[in-house]
């Protein structure tokens, strides 16, 4: 959280620093159409991008009966169209992932995996279940059919015991 803080506050300054060697690049001219050319695409996602999710889940609701509104597309669109209306290269990378469906799935992708991989790291394994101690074969493993099984009490559902009459 600390390093999302830090990144928001540094941001303005990161952006302005990458405009300013985009002009020196490219050119005054090139670096100010760029920054038109997307905030007009970033505006127009951002107004079109929940009419044609619903415009377009009418027509699949005439057609196949099902209409099904993508959410996660919906709002992928409408938060990629407000990171392209910001000027600024950072913004615009990130806005042009967000808005583009292969890009999206790929850096969400490797997202998940990063997150996956360090929880994995955290808990020292795969494990981490209610009844795991950490140690390996730590666990009580049942093995059976189960209709071989029977709670030993009705009241006590957590206590079960083999059951021997169908051998």
């Amino acid at each position: 959280m600390r390093k999302l803080s830090g990144l928001i506050l540094f941001l303005p300054l990161i952006e302005l620093v990458l405009l300013i060697a985009m002009g020196a690049a490219v050119g005054f001219l090139a670096t100010l159409l760029w920054i038109l050319a997307t905030g007009i695409w970033g505006a127009w996602l951002m107004r079109t991008a929940g009419p044609n999710a619903m415009a377009r889940a009418q027509r699949d609701m005439a057609r196949t009966g099902r209409g099904e509104v993508d959410g996660l597309g919906v709002a992928a669109n409408f938060l990629g169209g407000l990171m392209l209306l910001l000027p600024g290269p950072v913004t615009d990378l990130f806005g042009l992932v967000l808005v583009t469906p292969f890009l999206r799935r790929l850096a969400f992708g490797a997202w998940l995996a990063g997150r996956l991989q360090q929880v994995v790291v955290e808990r020292g394994g795969m494990g981490g279940g209610p009844f795991d101690t950490g140690r390996p074969g730590s666990g009580n493993v049942y093995e059976g059919e189960a209709e071989d099984v029977t709670p030993r009490d009705p009241r006590d559902r957590d206590r079960i015991e083999h059951d021997d009459r169908r051998r």
